[in-house]
């Protein structure tokens, strides 16, 4: 196990990370109407034409 380690865990180290850091966006991000990025880019665009003046689409 000791020389798994010595030899492979920077390597090992490296694939957590990217797995952890994929994870991490994936919850944030999300797959649904309900996420938090949807919900922010949503409202952005409601205000962007409630200000232009113009009707929001989809609403």
């Amino acid at each position: 196990m000791d020389e798994i380690f010595k030899q492979y865990g920077s390597t090992i180290i490296t694939v957590l990370a990217i797995v952890a850091i994929i994870g991490i966006i994936t919850l944030v991000i999300g797959s649904d109407a309900n996420s938090i990025v949807y919900q922010a880019f949503s409202d952005l665009i409601r205000n962007f034409y409630s200000s232009a003046g113009g009707t929001v689409p989809g609403a």
